[in-house]
C-alpha cells in the first residue's frame, strides 16, 4: 500500500484514470438530470432530487463510517488480514442492508395504504436505488483504496452505458424520474458485481461479520462529520421543499447541476488522494503532506476557474437551448454556486491532514457549528430572497469551513513540529 514515491508518470496514470472514470460519471449524471428538467414535470424531477440527496447521504455515511477507518487501518494489516477484513464488513453491510431495506419497503406500504404518497412509484423505486448504490460504492471504494482505478473505469462505464439507455427511454415515458432511478439501479448492480468479480479472494466472502463493531468508535466520529457535513451541504433541499416548493427545488437542483462536473472531478481525485496522503503523511509528516495537497488544491481551484468562466459565457444555451428553462435568478444562482464550488473543492483536500490525524472529534464540531449557521442562513436567506438566499446560506457556512479547516491543519503542523524538536533534544540528551 505504500505510494510516497510512486513515479510521476503512474502517479499520472493513476489520476487520469480517475479523471476520465469521473468525467464519464459526470457527463452521465449531466444527461439524467437533463433529461428530466426537459421532459419531466418539476415536481417529478424535485423528487428524483430529493432520492438522489438521499442516496448521496446514505453512501457519505457508508464512505466515511467504513471507508475512513479501513483507510487508516490497511497499511498496517497482512494480506490476509486485510481480506478478513474486507469480508467480514461486506457481511456486516449486507444484513443491514437486508434489514433497512425490507422497513423502508414496510414505511413505503404503510404510506401508500393511507394514502400519504403523492408520487408513490419515486419512493419504491428509490429503496432499492439507494441499497443498489450502497453495494457498488462499497467495491469502488476498496478497488481505488488498491489504486486499480482502471478497472473501477470500466465497472463505471457499464453502469453509465445501462443509465443513458434509461435516460432514453425516460424521455418518451411519462413516468421519466422512476426509469431513471430504475435504470440507476440496473447499472449499479452489474457494475458492483463485476467490481466484486474484479476482486475475487482478495475478500475472503466467507469470513464472520463483526469488524463493523470494531471499527464503530472512529467511523461514528468520521461519519458523523460526514452527515453533518451533508446536512450542511445538501439540507437546503430539504429546507427550500418545506420553506418555498418544489419548483423552488427543481430551480436548485438545474443551476448546481451545471457545476456538478467539478464536484464529481474533486470527488474523485479525493479518493485517489486519501491513502496517498495517508502514506505521505506517515512518511514525510504533516507539513510535507499538507504542502502537497494545496498544491493539489490550486490545480483543482484553476479548473474550476476556467470551467466556471466557460459555463458563465454559454449560460444562455446552456438554460434556454439545452434544458429549455429559464428560472427565476438563474444568472444569480450560476454565480454563486461557482463561488461556493470554488471553495469546496480547493477546502478538500487539506482537510485529509485533519482527518488521517483522526481528529474526527473537532471536526464534526467544527462542521455542526458551520451547518448550523448555514442552514439557519439558508432559512432567512430563502425568507427574503427565494432559492437564492439558500445558497447564500451554504456559502456563509462554507467559508467557516474553509477558516476552522485552515486552523485545524495548522495545529497539526506546528505539533509534529514539537514533537520533532523533542525528538532531537533526546536524542543530543542521550549523546
Amino acid at each position: 500500500m505504500s505510494t510516497a514515491r510512486l513515479p510521476a508518470l503512474p502517479l499520472a496514470k493513476l489520476f487520469g484514470s480517475s479523471v476520465v472514470d469521473q468525467a464519464l460519471l459526470s457527463a452521465a449524471n449531466f444527461a439524467a438530470g437533463l433529461s428530466l428538467i426537459r421532459y419531466a414535470s418539476e415536481v417529478q424531477y424535485g423528487y428524483y432530487i430529493l432520492a438522489f440527496n438521499t442516496m448521496m447521504l446514505l453512501t457519505t455515511l457508508q464512505g466515511t463510517f467504513i471507508g475512513t477507518p479501513l483507510v487508516i487501518r490497511l497499511p498496517g494489516l497482512s494480506e490476509v488480514e486485510r481480506r478478513q477484513w474486507l469480508g467480514s464488513l461486506w457481511r456486516d453491510q449486507r444484513r443491514l442492508g437486508i434489514a433497512a431495506g425490507l422497513l423502508a419497503l414496510l414505511v413505503a406500504g404503510g404510506l401508500w395504504a393511507w394514502g400519504r404518497l403523492e408520487q408513490p412509484i419515486l419512493l419504491f423505486v428509490a429503496i432499492p436505488f439507494v441499497l443498489a448504490a450502497l453495494y457498488r460504492e462499497y467495491f469502488r471504494g476498496v478497488l481505488m483504496m488498491y489504486h486499480r482505478p482502471h478497472a473501477v473505469l470500466l465497472a463505471d462505464t457499464c453502469y453509465v452505458a445501462v443509465l443513458l439507455a434509461g435516460c432514453w427511454l425516460a424521455i418518451h415515458s411519462p413516468f421519466a424520474a422512476a426509469i431513471v432511478l430504475v435504470a440507476s439501479t440496473v447499472g449499479a448492480i452489474l457494475s458492483g458485481r463485476g467490481l466484486g468479480a474484479h476482486l475475487g479472494d482478495e475478500i475472503d466472502w466467507s469470513s464472520r461479520g463483526g469488524r463493523l463493531y470494531e471499527i464503530a468508535r472512529v467511523g461514528f466520529w468520521a461519519a458523523s462529520g460526514g452527515v453533518i457535513y451533508w446536512c450542511f451541504n445538501q439540507g437546503y433541499n430539504m429546507v427550500a421543499a418545506a420553506t418555498l416548493d418544489l419548483a423552488a427545488v427543481a430551480a436548485l437542483g438545474a443551476s448546481r447541476l451545471i457545476m456538478m462536473p467539478v464536484n464529481l472531478l474533486s470527488a474523485g481525485v479525493q479518493r485517489q488522494l486519501t491513502p496517498l496522503a495517508s502514506s505521505w503523511l506517515y512518511e514525510h509528516g504533516a507539513r510535507r503532506t499538507l504542502r502537497r495537497l494545496l498544491a493539489f488544491s490550486a490545480g483543482i481551484g484553476a479548473l474550476t476557474v476556467v470551467y466556471a468562466g466557460l459555463a458563465w459565457l454559454m449560460r444562455d444555451w446552456i438554460f434556454l437551448s439545452l434544458m429549455h428553462k429559464d428560472f427565476p435568478q438563474r444568472d444569480m444562482l450560476l454565480l454563486l454556486w461557482s463561488v461556493l464550488f470554488l471553495l469546496m473543492v480547493m477546502r478538500e483536500p487539506p482537510t485529509l491532514v485533519v482527518v488521517l490525524r483522526q481528529r474526527f472529534r473537532l471536526l464534526t464540531m467544527t462542521t455542526l457549528v458551520c451547518a448550523v449557521l448555514s442552514l439557519a442562513c439558508s432559512y432567512l436567506g430563502m425568507l427574503r430572497l427565494g432559492p437564492m438566499g439558500a445558497v447564500i446560506g451554504i456559502l456563509v457556512g462554507e467559508v467557516g469551513c474553509c477558516v476552522a479547516v485552515g486552523v485545524l491543519a495548522w495545529r497539526e503542523v506546528r505539533a509534529d513540529a514539537r514533537a520533532n524538536a523533542g525528538a532531537d533534544v533526546r536524542e543530543g540528551g542521550g549523546r
